[in-house]
């Protein structure tokens, strides 16, 4: 098959599910602000996101092995599921024992046994959907991310609204969602059938861990490029400002979303068996596109950062926009750096995504040390631009020497350079401010035009 009739058909599926689960998420943002304070809602964020930092080393990153080597027609796929699941497990066993020490932290208590079922939910409920991904179930992957969406979204009103339960109800509407989808996929994949432990052994085990084992301080690195400024934020402004920061965040998820979208119909293309000339050809062509998306999206959604923020949330949050359009430009370097990720997934070289991942993190960390005590939220948004931007040049220059991507840069830089005009014109209130940010949009269709006709014609026609 066509390979960019297969990516495009495989992004729509993933689409229709995700994108419809995500924003469906995504506009539940007025009720949730609605319903909690900006100090509850700020709270939550952090219980959230800290589960979320723990996730990956709770399971010691065992969901990226599943997928990768579950994807490979030679491997066991009895001993990658099985394996995937013993990995989780005993992962949990280990974060009981130190939870005590986790229970000292201010937020969390009161809170913590809610963040260990969020975190054992979820990951099993990661190795089950990915390996029915890598069975070929990618119908039912799709059908499990609106069917969770559905039930998390059904648990928060019921324990939200009806019975208002408060923070208590928000952690426990993803945990209930998580474990019924887990078992609808587990079934209707019949995983159990995978499940062998006689098919665990040492040489395959130790091979997945090889390859997850990196990917668990990257996971770490780009929690902190991404949320540890928010517990700066609670530290030197206050949990009101965290939320507000928090809801700035959620409208450049739109961009992230799709991202993801993409990512996973890509994870199934670029793991295809090709030769290494047609292999970077195919990687060039999707690259040149992938960034003109994100361009477009990216100016689309700083032109739309006030009008977006006043339907999405409660007043008391429409300071929020200010942050949206640095933000939205971080997001579109962020997607653009997971696309240059890929590379290292197929080469096996999940070392380089972690040295990259802590290079940014690393300035993310003195960033912030420096720009929020000075900016304030700004500050922090500042900090997570120039953290993913850096992280972005330098695999743009270290994927050179494994995977050679041609692609357009003089039409990338002003495209860069049309996005971050809109960003001073937004932020300083200049006069028609709209007008000008609208032409700055435009323009960026503008030169990105080609590049849609061109993949337009790739898909229709069989060749490549």
């Amino acid at each position: 098959m066509n390979p960019y009739r297969n990516l495009v058909s495989n992004t729509a599926l993933f689409g229709i599910s995700t994108f419809g689960a995500r924003f469906l998420t995504f506009l539940l943002t007025p009720f949730y602000t609605r319903v909690l304070s900006s100090t509850e809602y700020g709270i939550t964020d952090l219980l959230l996101q800290t589960g979320n930092l723990i996730l990956p080393i709770a399971a010691v990153g065992i969901t990226n092995a599943v997928i990768r080597y579950g994807l490979e027609e030679t491997c066991d796929k009895n001993g990658v599921f099985t394996t995937g699941l013993l990995v989780t497990l005993a992962g949990f066993c280990l974060l009981m024992l130190v939870s005590p020490l986790l229970g000292q932290l201010e937020f969390l208590s009161g809170y913590l046994w809610l963040v260990l079922l969020y975190v054992l939910a979820a990951n099993v409920h990661s190795v089950c959907n990915q390996f029915a991904r890598t069975l070929g179930y990618v119908r039912l992957f799709a059908l499990d991310g609106i069917l969770r969406t559905v039930l998390a979204i059904a648990f928060n009103i019921l324990l939200l609204a009806v019975f208002p339960m408060g923070i208590t109800g928000y952690m426990l509407a993803n945990v209930l969602a998580d474990g019924i989808t887990t078992a609808f996929v587990f079934l209707c994949a019949r995983e159990w059938q995978y499940l062998r432990l006689s098919s665990v052994n040492r040489r395959d085990t130790a091979q997945m861990l090889r390859y997850s084992v990196p990917l668990v301080p990257t996971n770490l690195c780009s929690w902190i490029i991404n949320i540890s400024d928010r517990y700066l934020i609670a530290l030197l402004i206050g949990n009101a400002a965290t939320g507000i920061y928090a809801v700035a965040n959620k409208i450049p998820t739109v961009l992230l979303i799709v991202s993801n979208i993409f990512s996973s119909a890509w994870q199934l293309s670029a793991l295809a068996d090709q030769p290494k000339a047609e292999k970077a050809r195919f990687f060039s062509n999707v690259y040149s596109v992938y960034s003109a998306v994100a361009l477009v999206a990216a100016s689309g959604v700083i032109l739309a950062a006030q009008l977006s923020t006043r339907l999405l949330a409660a007043p008391d949050y429409f300071e929020a926009w200010r942050y949206v359009p640095v933000l939205t430009l971080a997001t579109t370097f962020a997607c653009l750096g997971t696309f240059l990720s890929s590379i290292y997934m197929v080469e096996q070289r999940s070392g380089a995504t972690m040295g990259t991942t802590m290079l940014g993190a690393a300035a993310n960390i003195v960033g912030n040390g420096l720009l929020i005590p000075l900016w304030g939220s700004m500050g922090a948004a500042i900090s997570t631009l120039f953290s993913y931007l850096l992280i972005f040049f330098v695999r743009t220059l270290h994927t050179r020497s494994l995977l050679r991507i041609r692609w357009d840069v003089p039409r990338f830089l002003a495209g860069v350079f049309l996005l971050s005009v809109q960003c001073v014109l937004i932020e300083e209130g200049v006069p028609f401010w709209y007008l000008w940010s609208g032409i700055c949009f435009l323009a960026v269709c503008a030169l990105n035009g080609r590049l849609f006709l061109g993949a337009w014609k790739r898909v229709l026609h069989a060749r490549t």
